[in-house]
């Protein structure tokens, strides 16, 4: 995963989140379970994941992709 310095879902300093640690713990234990019990893969065949550029607009959106 990327660390995006931009990003600071549970602030810092004095006034840092105190359930940030359940939060990322409660993720980790979705996440692993989704991995677990399902099988991800691309819907065509052809193997080319999808692209992570962005397309940027009023708002900043990933382009169309299907799983």
């Amino acid at each position: 995963l990327i660390h995006r310095q931009e990003l600071v879902p549970f602030s810092i300093g004095r006034r840092l989140c105190p359930g940030e640690s359940m939060a990322r713990m409660e993720l980790f234990l979705f996440l692993s379970a989704m991995f677990q019990r399902f099988r991800f893969e691309t819907q065509d065949k052809t193997g080319v994941l999808p692209t992570l550029k962005e397309i940027y607009g009023a708002t900043v959106v990933p382009q169309p992709f299907k799983v």
